[in-house]
């Protein structure tokens, strides 16, 4: 242990997302504001109240992992390890120790891929699928897999809290790194939701939109003509390491994490609170913990999930956090061009920040047609716009009250 206080730094950067796979065309397709929502394919969806949704197309796991790992995964877990072998990469990472820890998550897990292959063994009348049925049904399985991938003998933890659990797993790595229990850690999320079982149950609740004849322009947070969300699907991962070493082997430096909050609007999982005073409480605690003033933001990556009373939430919460400030500045959702991926939203929207301040360019919420005068904040509508970002505010909140913010900094030596 140190008595040193330990600054935590983003140096990697991983994507498989329904826009594009690796960080570069992730972001380039952001900036051009190019939807990835189009018809469902992943199943039969023409009897679904909602047909659509943002797929990751394309995705080849043999690209890598060796074809026999690939195929003991099931989707999510290849998105995951995809994911964080790209971050990896891209950090230029060296080969991982003790020293080294994994904070992965996701909400449904496998829940999409157990439910087709225990439907497929009644119809056989076999149960000779039941051994991958049960081992990656469970919850830490993507999490052994990525350790795995990466040799890491270090920490190991799985993180579960809806839209935030990209943004907790994010901190739980910071947490060991800030410690000194490890030196750095990869970080991240998954979800596959694009399952019958998943489309039916969101449809029951009423959460979907059902703007069928016009994919591309259904997700559309903060528009008075909002109806829903879109599911997406997808992983994304970042490395984060101790500042010192980071600067030690010259590894290049994204962002540095230097506040972070969560709290709980207890709610029902059908009827969200929407007060947003919570979550403005939540951004505060998070500004205070970096020792910022909200007038330091210059951007925020917004939950933004086009459910009417979400996006609600989002402004009333800015309002509270910034005052008259907010109308000032820049808040953009990726979920107008991703969809809604539940635990791997908020970790796009991490990833998206950093290179939002690396290249000084805020991406744009798309589809913003017709103004709603309870959203009347600046939510970059439809172009990307030219911006100075030095601090960064990304927020997620999630069904049963999850909210958590995470403040992003552009590093400075």
């Amino acid at each position: 242990m140190t008595n040193r206080a330990r600054r935590v730094v983003i140096t990697g950067l991983g994507v498989v997302a329904p826009n594009g796979i690796g960080k570069e065309p992730f972001w380039q397709n952001l900036l051009r504001g190019s939807s990835a929502v189009d018809y469902i394919t992943a199943f039969d969806a023409s009897s679904y109240a909602t047909r659509i949704a943002a797929e990751v197309r394309d995705f080849d796991p043999g690209q890598y992992l060796y074809l026999k790992s690939a195929r003991q995964m099931w989707r999510l877990s290849q998105f995951g390890v995809a994911s964080v072998l790209l971050a990896v990469e891209d950090a230029q990472f060296p080969n991982s120790s003790s020293r080294t820890a994994v904070c992965f998550g996701t909400t449904l897990g496998a829940v999409g891929s157990g439910a087709e292959l225990h439907a497929s063994s009644l119809a056989k009348g076999s149960i000779r699928n039941v051994l991958p049925m049960f081992t990656e049904s469970l919850p830490h399985a993507m999490t052994s897999h990525i350790a795995a991938a990466l040799r890491v003998t270090g920490p190991t933890l799985t993180v579960s809290s809806n839209c935030c659990t990209g943004l907790d797993a994010i901190q739980q790595a910071c947490l060991l790194i800030k410690t000194a229990v490890v030196d750095s850690a990869i970080a991240g999320a998954s979800e596959t939701p694009v399952f019958p079982i998943i489309v039916a149950a969101l449809s029951k609740l009423r959460l979907l939109s059902t703007r069928n004849g016009d994919p591309r322009r259904a997700s559309r947070p903060y528009d008075r003509l909002r109806d829903g969300l879109v599911l997406g699907e997808g992983a994304g991962a970042v490395v984060l390491e101790d500042l010192h070493s980071a600067l030690k082997r010259n590894a290049q430096i994204y962002a540095e994490v230097v506040g972070y909050a969560a709290a709980t609007e207890p709610s029902e999982i059908r009827t969200p609170a929407t007060t947003g005073a919570v979550l403005s409480q939540v951004i505060q605690t998070a500004l205070q913990a970096g020792n910022l003033d909200p007038s330091c933001i210059d951007y925020v990556s917004a939950h933004g999930s086009s459910l009417p009373f979400t996006d609600l939430c989002d402004t009333i919460a800015f309002k509270m956090a910034f005052g008259p400030r907010a109308y000032r500045i820049p808040i953009s959702s990726l979920k107008s061009m991703l969809g809604q991926a539940i635990s791997a939203g908020s970790v796009f929207q991490a990833v998206s920040a950093c290179l939002a301040m690396r290249d000084g360019m805020v991406p744009p919420t798309i589809n913003q047609e017709i103004t709603d005068p309870d959203c009347d904040l600046d939510y970059v509508p439809n172009h990307v716009r030219p911006c100075r970002i030095d601090h960064a505010l990304v927020n997620a909140h999630g069904m049963g009250g999850n909210i958590s913010a995470l403040v992003l900094r552009r590093f400075a030596s």
